[in-house]
């Protein structure tokens, strides 16, 4: 009993619980009243199991309030285990793993549907520099400042951020094909650049390189994922602070993207503003 208890997905199971522990209450008490005045008249022995049936019920009601209690709590507890799971716990967007599960949900449903669908990775200018010069607080300021940013460039319903770890993050627009989905991301680029981020050292301004790929037919979530890294590496290649889409067909990533991805940034002389 109690491990079917444990198992309630929802708040409808907790009627159900309690509707049967009403009954089975009910139905063992009526058995009892009618098993031990076996040797009564037939209506001395009706009234008594009436009688064993309305107490039954009363006591299977009040020990529901105390049941319902438990159930919500158990199902809260697996409700929340459940949103930590998949939220990355410093920005509130979803985490790696729940994004690439959700991206590969609407992979399959828009190929099923023939709707566009766009893949961007974003990635944060110089972030390094940020954590080195003023410490992971800081970083950490400007994580959950980017990643508003990005929850307010992606409506319901049309898309969904996640972070990818470290500085970058994804971003799945559903019914976007190329143009679409670079006009959204070159208005995610700007709107970075315009953050302003209130930090103890000061004023911190960033900006972001973002990799754009179309996701045609029968792309998997990974060929998605390298196909937006080669535009990322693009953009980054080619002066950071802009938006660049990947070329279908390029045979695999190219050799200097994956050497970037491996050393570390330069450090550049003027990356942050900060005020007097």
């Amino acid at each position: 009993m109690l491990r079917k208890l444990a198992e309630v997905k929802s708040r409808g199971d907790v009627l159900l619980a309690v509707f049967a522990i009403t009954a089975v209450s009910v139905v063992l008490a009526v058995g009892l009243a009618a098993w031990a005045t076996a040797d009564l008249d037939s209506a001395n022995r009706f009234g008594a199991m009436a009688i064993a049936a309305k107490i039954s019920a009363l006591v299977a009601l009040l020990m529901s309030y105390w049941m319902v209690d438990s159930i919500r709590g158990i199902v809260q507890l697996k409700e929340s285990v459940e949103r930590l799971a998949r939220t990355d716990d410093l920005t509130g967007l979803d985490n790696r793993r729940a994004f690439l599960a959700g991206a590969a949900r609407e992979i399959s449903c828009a190929e099923r549907r023939r709707e566009a669908l766009a893949l961007l990775i974003v990635d944060l200018d110089y972030f390094k520099r940020v954590n080195d010069l003023h410490g992971h607080r800081v970083g950490d300021m400007v994580l959950v400042a980017v990643a508003e940013v990005l929850s307010r460039s992606v409506p319901d319903g049309v898309g969904v951020a996640g972070r990818l770890g470290g500085e970058e993050f994804a971003i799945l627009l559903a019914r976007h094909d190329e143009g679409m989905a670079l006009c959204a991301a070159e208005s995610i680029r700007a709107a970075i650049e315009a953050m302003r981020v209130s930090t103890p050292a000061g004023e911190i301004v960033m900006t972001a390189s973002i990799g754009c790929a179309p996701i045609l037919a029968g792309d998997s979530v990974n060929a998605a994922l390298q196909n937006a890294d080669e535009a990322l590496y693009t953009a980054k290649r080619s002066g950071r602070n802009r938006v660049a889409t990947c070329t279908r067909g390029s045979g695999g990533s190219d050799p200097r993207d994956r050497a970037e991805r491996q050393r570390r940034e330069p450090v550049p002389r003027e990356p942050l503003k900060r005020s007097a």
